[in-house]
């Protein structure tokens, strides 16, 4: 098992309840862990997780707005599954920097971990 890592993507989203955020939108910090079943060895780029790709798949589906960081996020990890059949086990940190929250200075968000199994459970119901 092989852990491909993104760590402390910074990107302006439009995600909130809040009515600024929609207008405005956020700074958020993202991270995110992928253990992929990948043999060792001598491995060529298509038989591994190109974490380009994974980058360029969170940014589209980051740019697609909603209320709830908790949809954004199985959003998310369900296309990386969908598309990279070596993922097995997705987690997913989306850290709201700067929250609308009167005296609050820090971060805010969610942590979600799924397995290829739950993420196929979950889109069977």
């Amino acid at each position: 098992m092989i852990q491909i890592l993104l760590n402390n993507i910074k990107l302006h989203g439009y995600h909130g309840v809040h009515p600024l955020e929609r207008i405005s939108g956020t700074n958020f910090t993202i991270n995110l862990v992928i253990d992929a079943n990948i043999n060792t060895g001598n491995l060529l780029l298509e038989d591994t997780i190109d974490y380009a790709a994974v980058f360029e798949l969170l940014k589209y589906e980051f740019s697609q707005t909603e209320d709830l960081l908790e949809n954004l996020s199985n959003r998310i990890i369900h296309k990386i599954f969908t598309t990279f059949i070596q993922a097995e086990q997705i987690e997913l940190t989306i850290l709201k920097n700067d929250a609308p929250i009167a005296g609050f200075c820090g971060q805010v968000g969610i942590k979600c971990c799924k397995s290829r199994q739950q993420n196929l459970a979950s889109n069977l119901l």
